[in-house]
This record gives structure tokens, C-alpha cells and sequence, in this order.
């Protein structure tokens, strides 16, 4: 007589069901991850299912189940991992999963930021925040910001949609504030690497000061008539025409490249790098120097940045 072990039964209906499962979501374009997560409960059900059965039709007084523990481990590990699929789905980690093989990295346009300022603002005041930023001249009353990022895109689905998602512009008095705001990061494991290039075009008859949070800052001014100011920067670029009048005075810098362009060098001094229980490190080499072009008549002063390089265009 053919002996029935409990979880035979159980193991032939989960694989039936499973495969039935698996071949809608191929049909029907479902998600698979998602079809384990909700499928495992059929297992408890079909197992149960057959030790009601297995009891009902027992003829015995005190029936005694005998299982077949082969089959319900196999069972088992199926039901673990629908039930690790379903863990996943509930704290959000498959989303972060199908995400991040889902995603990929590309480089998209800034969208473009214009604005008309009137006679009322003379200054402007630019914080570039973590990244670096080329700044040109025009001769029209126009502020206009423009570039390209890049980062970790999941669809087609962009991180800046209109200009105030990456920009602040506040006037104040007769100022202009203008705030580059950070690319959106992810909580989660994965890593994007996020970059971003803008360019700031700026009235040359406007005043402007720029903070850089130690990143490279590239000046191309044309035609100026005003005076700039350039503070804690990584490298400082300036790339002049020779017809301009300009004066350049770098103080406190680490480095002046471009010095073939006659630099007027002030005295070198030694700014200890850090002082501990009363000995003072040799320190870093500060320059400051004054580059002349033309009758030197606007003022661009770079103030406490790594670097300056200079590069003169005739």
C-alpha cells in the first residue's frame, strides 16, 4: 500500500503554481521580483491545505502524520526567499534595487536662468557653492546661467526641471545674490558622482565678488568696467585679451603661474599652517603680486586661493 507522506503533495502543487506564476508574468509583462514577493504565501496554504486532508481522510483514531522532510525543506527555502522578496518590497530596497540597475549616468543640459537688472543693482554677489564655474562679460544689462551636469539618471527624468531647482537669485538693496544650490545625493547605498559645470554671464558694468568654497573659478572678462573680487578658490584662471586695462592684484596666494606676463612680486612671506603645544610648523609660502595690463584701470583682486593662472590673448 502506497504510504502518503505529508509535503509530497505540497512541493508538486508549489513548483505547479509557481511555474504558472512565472509564465503570466512572462505573458502579461509582470514584474518577477514582485511575483515572488506575493506568490510564497501560496505555499503555507497548499501545506496546510494538505495536513487537513491528510487528516480528514486518515481512518485512524489517533492519526500520526508522517512527512516527507525532503520536500518540506525544499518548500521551506522557496517560502524563505519569497519571504525575503517581500521584506525588501516593504522597507523600499527593491525599489532602490531596481533602481540602481535600472539607472545610468549621463550628462544633461542646465536649464538656462535670464535675468534683465536694472540701474539699481551695482553688485553682484556669487557663491558657486562645491563646484566650479566660468564667468563671462556682456555689455547688456543681462545675468544668464547656463551649463550642463552629470549624475546618475533613473528613466528619462531629469534633476533640474526649471532654474530655481539649482539656482538662488535674491536682491537686496543694490545687490544681487546668486547661490548655485548642490545636486540632489541618494540616502541609499549606491554612489552617483555628481558634477556639475555652469557658466555665469554678467553686465562688465556691474561690481562682483565671487566665493568659491576652494573650486577652480575661470574669469574671461571682455571689455570690463568694474571691479571684481575673487575669494577662497581652489585655481583661478583669468583669460585676458591684451587690449584690456586691467589690473590684477593676487594676495595671499600659494601659487602665480603665468609669471612671464611681468608680475610686480611683493615680498614673499611664511603664514604658519598650524601651531601645536608651541611649535610652529615652517608653514606655506604665501605670494602676492600685481599684474598691470593696458592703463590698469579696473581691479580684479584674488585673495586667499591655491593657484592663480594667468593666460593673456592678443
Amino acid at each position: 500500500m502506497r504510504t502518503w507522506r505529508v509535503g509530497s503533495i505540497s512541493m508538486g502543487a508549489s513548483l505547479l503554481f509557481l511555474g504558472i506564476f512565472l509564465l503570466f508574468s512572462q505573458l502579461l509583462k509582470w514584474d518577477s521580483a514582485y511575483v515572488l514577493a506575493g506568490w510564497w504565501p501560496v505555499l503555507l496554504i497548499v501545506l496546510g491545505a494538505e495536513i487537513l486532508v491528510y487528516l480528514y481522510l486518515s481512518r485512524q483514531e489517533k492519526p500520526i502524520l508522517q512527512y516527507d522532510f525532503l520536500s518540506i525543506i525544499f518548500v521551506a527555502v522557496i517560502g524563505t526567499l519569497g519571504i525575503g522578496f517581500t521584506v525588501l518590497q516593504a522597507t523600499g530596497l527593491m525599489e532602490q534595487m531596481q533602481a540602481f540597475f535600472d539607472s545610468e549616468v549621463k550628462t544633461a543640459d542646465l536649464p538656462s536662468y535670464n535675468h534683465q537688472v536694472g540701474d539699481d543693482v551695482k553688485r553682484i554677489v556669487v557663491d558657486s557653492s562645491y563646484y566650479p564655474i566660468t564667468i563671462e562679460t556682456v555689455t547688456d544689462k543681462e545675468v544668464s546661467v547656463f551649463g550642463t551636469y552629470r549624475g546618475t539618471f533613473s528613466g528619462d527624468r531629469p534633476f533640474f526641471s526649471k532654474p530655481e531647482d539649482y539656482l538662488l537669485t535674491t536682491q537686496k538693496g543694490d545687490t544681487l545674490f546668486i547661490t548655485l544650490k548642490g545636486l540632489p545625493e541618494s540616502n541609499g547605498w549606491r554612489q552617483s558622482g555628481q558634477e556639475m559645470q555652469a557658466t555665469l554671464v554678467v553686465p562688465a558694468s556691474k561690481s562682483l565678488e565671487i566665493s568659491s568654497n576652494y573650486n577652480d573659478v575661470t574669469l574671461k572678462p571682455r571689455t570690463l568696467s568694474s571691479s571684481w573680487e575673487v575669494s577662497s578658490s581652489g585655481m583661478v584662471n583669468l583669460v585676458l585679451p591684451s587690449s584690456e586695462d586691467l589690473t590684477i592684484n593676487a594676495e595671499n596666494v600659494g601659487d602665480i603661474q603665468g609669471e612671464d606676463a611681468e608680475w610686480q612680486f611683493l615680498e614673499q612671506a611664511n603664514v604658519p599652517e598650524s601651531e601645536e603645544e608651541g611649535i610652529e610648523d615652517e608653514g606655506i609660502p604665501n605670494k602676492s603680486a600685481t599684474l598691470k595690463l593696458g592703463t590698469g584701470q579696473h581691479p580684479i583682486t584674488i585673495s586667499h586661493s591655491d593657484q592663480v593662472n594667468v593666460s593673456i590673448q592678443n
